[in-house]
């Protein structure tokens, strides 16, 4: 709205829309940032990246299925963890995937009447996702997000502005002098923008709009916290933000990411590669406390004597225990 928009309203006879519209929506390079899918396939990719991080025994031959190639000359530019991550985004009915050639890719149209011919073959993976609904909660919590960042970004943007507070303006400008207002008002700024000085009368004033984040901050924090309850995952593993505290060791946090994890693993990302690759994938805790009991009690064990307990059942109360 112009300064000369401002002096037009007391000559206004007609009833008029007097709002004002603030918005600055993500756009980068000319283009929407798309942020709300970008966010939540991410979100689902880091998660399958970790649970092949706790895969224990991974093929070394066929850990390159799993990842992405920017060579254009490749056969299969999308590994299995982003082809996953996009169908868990898209809460896909039905997609089918067959191991070729050392990549994955999407089955053709006769090896899918294969896999459905008989799934129980080593055709390749038919898998649905149209029961994930928490894929649509995490996208709607991440549209909100996004209105907090288009919200942060009009703050940002107000903030760079120069606000001149006239005293009375209205009452004492009319239209046909408002000229030399403008003029005064366009020195002003010019004045300001270079470090000088400006003459004011002592009721007006000159301000630096500042934004306040807090409130921004509390709301995200909020939209993390309901992220973690439908995903399963800590809110720090969600939002990137560590716990602080002094005897904070984040062993708590490292826990909390383990227990989601096992979910995403033993649901997703295990059958699929069982499936496809012919593995048996264990989930590898890393829980060190576990580990330091354990190191301490396998002496105990050691001791008993066979007469008490036989080396068959130490064999498997050890594999038990390292699962």
């Amino acid at each position: 709205m112009s300064i000369k928009d401002i002096f037009n309203f007391q000559q206004n006879k007609t009833p008029t829309d007097f709002s004002v519209s603030l918005a600055f929506p993500l756009i980068w390079n000319g283009k929407a940032a798309e942020f709300t899918e970008v966010f939540v396939y991410e979100f689902f990719h880091k998660i399958l990246t970790d649970c092949f991080n706790k895969a224990g025994d991974f093929p070394a031959e066929k850990q390159q299925a799993l990842w992405d190639s920017v060579l254009i000359d490749t056969d299969a530019k999308a590994g299995l963890i982003s082809i996953l991550a996009r169908g868990m985004l898209k809460r896909s009915a039905e997609l089918y995937l067959v191991y070729d050639g050392g990549f994955v890719r999407e089955a053709s149209n006769e090896e899918k009447k294969k896999i459905d011919a008989n799934p129980a073959s080593n055709a390749g993976a038919k898998i649905s996702f149209t029961n994930f609904k928490k894929a649509t909660v995490l996208l709607v919590l991440a549209s909100l997000a996004e209105s907090l960042l288009v919200n942060a970004k009009a703050g940002l943007k107000i903030s760079e502005s120069v606000l001149l507070k006239i005293n009375a303006l209205r009452d004492k400008v009319s239209l046909l002098n408002s000229g030399g207002v403008i003029e005064q008002a366009r020195a002003i700024e010019r004045g300001l923008k270079e470090g000088k000085g400006a003459l004011l009368d002592a009721a007006d004033a000159v301000e630096m709009p500042v934004f306040n984040s807090e409130p921004m901050e509390t709301a995200l924090d909020i939209l993390f916290g309901l992220m973690s309850m439908v995903s399963g995952m800590p809110k720090a593993y969600v939002s990137g933000i560590l716990t602080g505290g002094l005897n904070n060791t984040g062993e708590g946090d490292a826990e909390a990411v383990d227990r989601g994890l096992a979910y995403y693993f033993n649901s997703i990302f295990k059958p699929v590669c069982d499936k496809l690759f012919k593995t048996n994938l264990i989930f590898k805790s890393s829980n060190w406390r576990k580990f330091a009991e354990i190191a301490n009690f396998l002496p105990v064990l050691e001791g008993v004597g066979e007469d008490i307990l036989p080396k068959e059942y130490k064999e498997k109360l050890i594999k038990e225990l390292f699962s």
